[in-house]
Order: structure tokens, then sequence, then C-alpha cells
């Protein structure tokens, strides 16, 4: 058996809400779920972003049925963009929102990435798909 896709990624936020707004209003993802000071679950195209407060969903007695899990520090997320000027559409817009980018990298084999931080730190990448042969 093989796996299709990644159904959902997780970052982690102190304040999950401001990191949730973030994403919905720089990368217009949309919220499905919140539970204030624990999480935001956010669909982006055929996947998920889940926002998880670190304490909370690494306790277990907060979390029922389900094992607990979490992180501490920054994580990671990458977008896809398909060609290069769709990310030079994406630098144009988030320079235009006064967000800074971290960092422009030029692949060795081709391709490009912008690198930039949410508010909770988390490293937010955003690529050319050929980077990966995709």
């Amino acid at each position: 058996m093989h796996p299709t896709a990644i159904l959902e990624t997780v970052l982690y936020a102190e304040d999950p809400q401001a990191c949730a707004t973030f994403y919905t209003r720089h990368f217009g993802l949309t919220e499905i779920r919140a539970l204030s000071g624990r999480f935001n679950f956010l669909r982006c195209g055929s996947q998920m972003l889940l926002i998880f407060a670190p304490g909370p969903a690494s306790d277990p007695a907060q979390q029922g049925d389900i094992p607990a899990h979490g992180a501490r520090g920054p994580g990671h997320i990458c977008f896809r963009a398909e060609t290069a000027a769709e990310l030079d559409a994406w630098r144009d817009a988030l320079t235009q929102a006064h967000i800074p980018l971290e960092h422009e990298h030029h692949w060795p084999g081709g391709g490009r990435s912008l690198y930039l931080r949410d508010p909770a730190g988390n490293s937010v990448e955003i690529a050319e798909a050929h980077i990966w042969g995709l």
C-alpha cells in the first residue's frame, strides 16, 4: 500500500488564532473549525493545515481518545507554486502586504523558493513544484 497524498500538516503556535489569521488573510486558506487557545483547522485545496497550541496537543489528559502529539519550536511548511511567474506574483503580494522575505533561494537543479516566517516563527516556504520533479 502507498499513500496518494498528505492529508494534513500540523504547525504549532502559542496563539493558534493569530497564526490562522495570517494564513487566511495572506494565503487564502479557509478556516473550518477552531477552539480558542487550542487549535484552528484550515483548508488548503484538498489538504488541511492544522494549527495547534503545543501545550494542549501534547497533554494526554486534554486529548481524550486521540494520542498526544506535539512539538515545540519552529516548524516548516512549503506551499506549491506551479510556475516562476506564480512565484514572482507571490513575492509581489507578500511585499505589498509588508511581509518580509527571509530568503529567496535558487536551487542548483533549477527553480526557486521564497522563505518567510509566520507569527509563531514557523518557516514558511513557497516553491516551484519542479524543485522536487513534480
